[in-house]
């Protein structure tokens, strides 16, 4: 049996690595675009964005850029709900499969960063109350 075949058997019984990988994403946008708290780490807004899938961590303005999402680039997503948030510390999953793009529709756009806010202490995430 080829890799081939086994991917399409096991895609059509949903128990391979990537349809678990994506169902773990379903999960997340039925409970309200969040991904879970993990560890030290609080739940994390979920925003889908052109087809491609992403976790924003909250600011983090201690750690090395080199240890955060992207490289610590600033990113500001705006959901379709009205929320805007911005994060140096973004996370992609990758390009969400075309199976399962009607059950993860995108929920944001990206934007251009506002500029940081000069009050303190900084929010865990900029953008959100």
């Amino acid at each position: 049996m080829t890799d081939t075949s086994t991917r399409r058997t096991c895609c059509k019984t949903g128990t391979c690595f990537t349809c678990e990988f994506w169902e773990e994403k379903v999960r997340w946008a039925a409970n309200g675009d969040e991904a879970p708290a993990l560890g030290r780490d609080a739940a994390a807004p979920v925003a889908r964005v052109n087809g491609w899938h992403y976790i924003i961590k909250p600011m983090d303005r201690t750690s090395p850029p080199s240890t955060l999402g992207f490289g610590g680039a600033l990113w500001t997503f705006q959901f379709h709900d009205g929320r805007t948030v911005t994060s140096n510390d973004v996370m992609c999953q990758g390009e969400i499969p075309g199976r399962f793009r009607s059950r993860l529709p995108d929920n944001a756009v990206t934007a251009p960063p506002k500029p940081p806010s000069t009050k303190a202490p900084f929010g865990i995430f900029e953008g959100l109350p």
